[in-house]
């Protein structure tokens, strides 16, 4: 007897039918990166606002997948999405900043978006590390080469 196999074709899941991911900040992650700002500065300032909004349900996130091998700055951020600072702003002029998140797994089995990473997008100086370059260091140890 030979078997014979069909593959299903199953449609996409509905958005509205996905189970709900929360954000989570975690007190040394956001020290590190957010906290090591002046208190004053523009950068922190944006940093609190768009974390206000993220956790009074007040924002609608817009999580773009970072891209995970970018042979131009040496940055592997698999798994991970970006969320522009101020939300709701596009373009480096509007929003110069950026959180990152990587997904994650609670041990109930739900998933998490944990918070890695802050910082500016396209910094003007060079010698300043871009969000993603500190996500890079997060989550392999070193900034990318």
């Amino acid at each position: 007897m030979v078997a014979l196999i069909v593959p299903l074709r199953v449609p996409p899941p509905e958005r509205r039918n996905l189970p709900p991911v929360s954000i989570r900040f975690d007190r040394e992650e956001w020290e590190e990166e957010v906290e090591r700002l002046d208190e004053r500065s523009e950068a922190r300032i944006q940093a609190l606002r768009a974390r206000r909004e993220i956790e009074g349900g007040k924002a609608a996130l817009d999580l773009q997948k970072c891209e995970a091998d970018d042979e131009a700055s040496g940055t592997r951020l698999v798994g991970c999405v970006k969320s522009y600072v101020p939300l709701g702003k596009q373009g480096a002029s509007e929003a110069p900043f950026g959180f990152v998140f990587q997904l994650a797994q609670n041990p109930d089995g739900s998933l998490v978006w944990n918070f890695i990473a802050f910082g500016e997008r396209h910094p003007d100086n060079p010698a300043t590390r871009t969000v993603y370059e500190r996500a890079h260091k997060r989550l392999h140890g070193r900034y990318p080469e």
